[in-house]
């Protein structure tokens, strides 16, 4: 409830504001943003490129010490230690996704030796929960070709400790503002819930314990946060604020389809392709809502509370969602996906849709990469 009281204040004061007179010119007006569009091979090498420039010198990407002065809240150097571990994930699925090796191998290594380091920062902040669902992911991935021991005890350090941080209820949540407990007293996000119940469907299909219990109580929490008109709660607890701006259609387009995917892959009776396709067709439909969001400062001001770090985030699994679906699919939305992405890589090759140290466009790109090559 108290997150939902500090979304709902950041929706009215963006509401409330004064309008401001329009300023006066004194000089020629400043040129148009460029836009760089490329040509889909074209975006794709030049991210990769991107990330091979900007990669650690440990094999990581990111650093926490760039700020743009509007970030999320953390703990040093806890919640910096999760987030580098989670870029550095889908930054080496996005390379080996590629066919790039030394950057990708680089960062393998990196997260063999450091995936375990990741703690739960702080009894309020579990952003460790995007470290080990990525993680999970990623070398699950990796392991089909690599067999090496150190890659499977990562992965097996890591499902250990989404269970461990499994809310009380299943899911997870990457906050605990009021109970702080061991086993975390908040309800958990769809979206992360989302994440996770992909990464735990990647393990399995790599032979790991995949936490069987852990993954039903997953899909029936993302069940019951999926809602007959659909939208998509942003979490169990937003049942109370039934009418909340991010829990409309609009408020939560982005989400659903990582939700829809998630739910596609374990098979749920209640998600059938027609469902899925009818995601996709709100997802475009309501596309600006999403839109307003990116590059935005400050989370959750946009009418809809959308913020611009879900973004590239959601593009992602609406791209997993096109390609799940099969080749009509594919030619039905992949083209709007890239239609989408395309014009908005940056000069230097990177996308980005929110300012965040210096995570933002490793985890943009890698993001964006991945998406145009499942719609290309």
């Amino acid at each position: 409830m108290r997150i939902a009281a500090i979304l709902l204040a950041g929706f009215l004061a963006g509401c409330s504001a004064a309008p401001r007179p329009a300023p006066t010119a004194t000089g020629p007006a400043a040129a148009p943003q460029a836009i760089y569009a490329r040509p889909v091979d074209r975006a794709i090498a030049d991210g990769v490129a991107f990330l091979e420039s900007s990669q650690n010198q440990d094999g990581s990407w990111g650093t926490g010490t760039v700020t743009h002065g509007n970030e999320v809240m953390v703990s040093v150097p806890g919640s910096h230690d999760a987030f580098r571990v989670a870029v550095t994930a889908l930054c080496v699925m996005a390379l080996r996704e590629a066919g790039e090796h030394e950057a990708h191998d680089r960062g393998v290594e990196f997260l063999v030796r450091h995936s375990c380091d990741v703690r739960r920062a702080d009894p309020e902040l579990l952003y460790n929960v995007w470290a080990h669902a990525y993680v999970i992911e990623s070398l699950s991935l990796e392991s089909r070709t690599n067999g090496q021991a150190s890659i499977r005890d990562a992965i097996n350090f890591n499902l250990d400790r989404m269970e461990r941080y499994e809310t009380y209820i299943g899911g997870w949540d990457y906050y605990d503002f009021e109970a702080r407990a061991q086993k975390p007293g908040g309800g958990p996000t769809s979206f992360g819930t989302a994440a996770g119940l992909v990464a735990l469907y990647e393990a399995k299909q790599d032979g790991f314990n995949y936490l069987p219990e852990v993954v039903k109580r997953g899909i029936r929490r993302l069940d019951e946060m999926r809602l007959p008109n659909g939208a998509c709660l942003y979490g169990t607890d937003y049942k109370y604020v039934p009418l909340l701006p991010a829990n409309t259609v609009r408020g939560s387009a982005g989400r659903a389809v990582a939700v829809d995917y998630a739910l596609r892959l374990w098979g749920s009776p209640k998600l059938d392709d027609a469902a899925c396709r009818q995601g996709l067709d709100t997802f475009f439909r309501e596309h600006a809502a999403l839109e307003n969001g990116r590059k935005r400062p400050y989370p959750h001001t946009t009418l809809y509370q959308v913020s611009g770090y879900y973004y590239y985030f959601d593009h992602y699994y609406a791209a997993c969602l096109i390609a799940s679906l099969g080749a009509d699919a594919k030619r039905q939305y992949g083209s709007q996906l890239m239609n989408v992405i395309l014009p908005l890589q940056e000069a230097d090759g990177s996308w980005w849709d929110y300012p965040m140290w210096d995570y933002h466009k490793p985890y943009g790109t890698a993001f964006a990469i991945m998406s145009l090559l499942r719609c290309r």
